[in-house]
């Protein structure tokens, strides 16, 4: 019953909200289309979300982990100034084609610039300080992910981490790695104090943080 009327007030929060432009339309049906896991795409509600937070934050730099065919990318566009950078980071290369192709499509599709490989390892070469950062990538290393970012986040920026509830399993007892990795995560970015965190349910829970 509780699962079906959760079900039932998504469906009424989608139709309630304003629909996503056109190109994202359109990648999210690609990814449909081409992708294995096409359900990991973010999608109009939450699209819509990080679309309003980039709008209000206007950023500089954007750091996008996880990028898969960067429809969250293109939602973080709409907020991003002219001169503005979105970096991407994806460990997996077979949906590079289908970013790019959108990403040109978009007024600041030049201004998004790819990266391939491990997350972990890349992050410490940036020398941007971000004024959003988007974790969406490997679960397992979410806590490492907030320790290499947290002081790379400008003062009133964010830093957001999707799927943190993890289909509900974080309020299991006995947790697989991957949730207690996640449940650590939200643990941890609450107990140091270096962010102000909302915890959104929203789709499987977005967690945004803002630098104190």
């Amino acid at each position: 019953m509780l699962r079906n009327a959760l079900d039932e007030i998504y469906s009424y929060s989608d139709l309630h909200t304003s629909e996503e432009d056109s190109l994202l339309y359109e990648l999210e049906r690609r990814t449909y289309l081409a992708a294995l896991s096409p359900q990991m795409v973010s999608g109009k509600l939450q699209g819509k979300f990080l679309s309003f937070l980039s709008n209000i934050i206007k950023p500089n730099f954007v750091l996008d982990i996880g990028s898969f065919t960067g429809y969250s990318s293109l939602c973080f566009a709409s907020g991003l100034t002219d001169v503005g950078e979105i970096h991407t980071i994806d460990v997996n290369e077979d949906y590079e084609h289908i970013r790019q192709a959108f990403f040109g499509r978009h007024p600041k599709g030049n201004q998004i610039i790819q990266h391939i490989g491990d997350a972990e390892k890349l992050i410490p070469s940036f020398n941007n300080v971000w004024d959003i950062a988007f974790i969406d990538a490997n679960k397992k290393a979410y806590l490492n992910y907030y320790h290499l970012l947290k002081n790379k986040i400008r003062p009133g920026g964010l830093l957001i981490a999707d799927n943190v509830l993890w289909s509900g399993k974080v309020l299991e007892k006995t947790k697989d790695a991957e949730t207690a990795i996640i449940d650590q995560y939200n643990k941890t970015i609450v107990a140091e104090g270096l962010f102000d965190v909302t915890l959104f349910p929203l789709r499987d829970g977005i967690s945004v943080a803002v630098k104190k």
